[in-house]
């Protein structure tokens, strides 16, 4: 079985320090992820919470590896026979006909778009969430130090490798745009190969027409009329336009009249070889940034 990377890991601190545990012992045990990893503290005391096989950081005392990736947990070697959620059959084909997730340690998760009805905005720049997200201690065995986490209504750890927001997937690309995302229902896909310029598009719109993009450029005018706001992107002979509700202008203070700056959205590019359109529908589908923003540099 390939074991991916585990997003949070359970630190039950033990004495002998075993290999493994009951995975129900650690029902209680403080969850830590990757950047709340203490080499002195938390080294032989970390475990998977999904089989209980004890875990290792990589690297263990760095922020990345050698090769610039993100540190990561995964599971120590000698127990590849243990079954875990965090582990994968070898195949093509997945249960259920569900595609099967790319093996990427650097891998972020959908978990649907913000919407408008969302009342608190989310502000992912410093990982804090809406007042509607649960805050819970954790627990520790032993004398570990406990780690306050934000769980969702489903339990689910929050800020463990999802995206809900245009603007998530836009700070993953500033530091790694070899990061691997996956949409519900389908294959991962490398997140500078889904960030398309308009330019190259309105070139080219056979090649991306009938399938979804971030797409990342200025328009060339912006209009409001009663029922959507218009993205106009006219040039090199082809006419695209991104649509999306007025009121995601008014709650964010945008002005039709700011054409000097970038916007990027997600959505399924629909039309023909002349004139092409993009619908937004939620909120999180959209963001914009200003001509001096770093990933103008990443994907030149």
């Amino acid at each position: 079985m390939t074991q991916v990377s585990i997003p949070c890991v359970a630190h039950f601190p033990l004495e002998g320090r075993p290999s493994k545990v009951d995975p129900s012992q650690l029902t209680n045990a403080v969850h830590l992820l990757p950047e709340n990893y203490l080499d002195d503290e938390h080294h032989g005391s970390i475990y998977c919470p999904g089989c209980g096989v004890m875990c290792s950081r990589i690297p263990r005392k760095k922020a990345r590896r050698t090769d610039n990736v993100h540190a990561f947990y995964a599971h120590i070697r000698g127990f590849d026979d243990i079954s875990c959620p965090h582990r994968k059959t070898g195949g093509r084909a997945s249960v259920d006909g569900i595609a099967k997730k790319k093996k990427a340690i650097n891998l972020v998760t959908f978990a649907d778009w913000k919407r408008l009805e969302d009342d608190e905005a989310e502000n992912e720049e410093d990982g804090q969430v809406s007042k509607s997200k649960r805050l819970v201690q954790g627990r520790t065995a032993g004398n570990g130090r406990g780690v306050k986490h934000e769980f969702d209504a489903s339990e689910s750890v929050l800020n463990a490798g999802k995206f809900r927001t245009v603007r998530r997937l836009v700070m993953h690309a500033k530091r790694d745009l070899d990061t691997y995302v996956q949409f519900t229902d389908q294959e991962a896909t490398r997140l500078g190969d889904l960030i398309v310029w308009i330019e190259k598009v309105q070139k080219d719109s056979l090649r991306y027409i009938g399938k979804s993009f971030l797409f990342f450029g200025q328009p060339t005018s912006i209009v409001k009329g009663t029922h959507q706001v218009f993205f106009n992107f006219k040039e090199h002979g082809h006419d695209l336009v991104g649509y999306c509700d007025p009121r995601v202008f008014e709650r964010r203070g945008w002005k039709t009249s700011e054409c000097g700056r970038y916007y990027i959205f997600y959505g399924l590019l629909e039309g023909h070889e002349s004139c092409s359109h993009v619908r937004i529908l939620d909120s999180g589908q959209i963001d914009r940034f200003s001509l001096s923003h770093a990933l103008l540099n990443s994907l030149c």
